[in-house]
């Protein structure tokens, strides 16, 4: 809505996770370093936790993005609330294999081809051993697996127990998977748990997501619009950054929300710059503190001297026609 007016060539503040609007500040460009360190040296598993709205999920789509890159592999499971057969069978059409077929060679197209059909009826033994192949001759052709599964903390004790098992599978020389859990705090509560004891030694990277700080959130909100065409005609006045990172607490979620209300109800009041009194009135609207209309408050503070007038003078005219009708 407020896009053409500003100058947008598309919403700058929307919720999902779009690779093209990655903002990554120092804190997370390291833990991504740390994470690529731990791939390289198939040290096993990383572990990527944070509140919720913090971040985590465009931190996975980065090192997705860094890992496409790289002769590397990646599956990426992001409802990990299944049984150990489905979520074998999430990972292997995740990664495209197919079944063996006469002829079949290393690297061969048919792994490509998402077809799912030849795994009904499948034991766990044999989708293990069919995904131990794949990554036994991704390994031939020095080409390393990396599994991703967001949201883990929705795993159970079992499947993480399960994850433990398959980051058993290697070579006499190299490990074939490296494992990387992402999820909310509570994951990390789950995995110190003693029935996890030896998943969580294994464990070489732990990174925990932080909401922004006020410079930070800064940067976050100049990006996005620059991603989105660059607002000529957008301003943030004195102390509207501030307010922003003061309301959200530095959570993108919250800024992205906060934002994009401020935006609207500046289009609304066709204002160019997005002020504090904005800010926080979007802040309000979106806790349920004001109405749909609140936005509009603006233009009916100003018009209300104008319909007081007008309310008066009608007032008059009728008293006068009155009178005058009387006599």
């Amino acid at each position: 809505m407020y896009e053409k007016f500003y100058g947008l060539r598309e919403p700058a503040f929307n919720l999902t996770p779009d690779p093209s609007f990655l903002f990554l500040n120092q804190r997370s460009k390291g833990a991504i370093e740390q994470i690529l360190y731990s791939i390289e040296r198939r040290e096993g598993f990383a572990v990527v936790v944070g509140d919720i709205g913090t971040g985590k999920t465009t931190l996975c789509w980065a090192l997705l993005e860094r890992l496409a890159r790289r002769d590397i592999r990646t599956a990426l499971i992001q409802n990990p609330m299944l049984s150990e057969i489905e979520i074998l069978k999430s990972i292997l059409q995740d990664l495209g294999v197919r079944p063996e077929e006469p002829g079949e060679q290393p690297g061969d197209p048919l792994e490509r081809i998402f077809d799912t059909e030849w795994m009904r009826g499948m034991t766990k033994k044999q989708l293990l051993d069919r995904l131990n192949m794949f990554l036994a001759r991704r390994a031939e052709e020095d080409i390393f697996t990396v599994l991703i599964i967001d949201e883990a903390q929705n795993m159970s004790l079992g499947l993480l127990e399960q994850m433990r098992l398959l980051s058993n599978l290697e070579t006499a020389k190299k490990k074939l998977l490296q494992i990387i859990f992402v999820g909310q705090l509570e994951l990390d509560r789950k995995l110190k748990s003693p029935t996890l004891r030896q998943l969580n030694q294994r464990i070489s990277v732990r990174f925990e997501t932080k909401p922004l700080s006020r410079e930070d959130t800064e940067r976050y909100i100049r990006r996005r619009i620059a991603v989105a065409g660059g607002a000529p005609r957008l301003r943030f006045g004195t102390g509207a950054f501030r307010s922003i990172w003061r309301h959200s607490g530095g959570y993108p979620r919250l800024i992205n929300l906060i934002t994009d209300r401020a935006l609207l109800g500046g289009y609304q009041e066709r204002a160019g710059t997005i002020t504090p009194r904005l800010v926080r009135r979007a802040a309000r609207s979106l806790r349920g503190e004001e109405n749909s209309a609140g936005f509009r408050s603006g233009w009916f503070r100003r018009l209300v001297p104008y319909a007081v007038s007008a309310i008066v003078l009608i007032a008059v005219v009728f008293f006068m026609v009155y009178r005058g009708l009387a006599q």
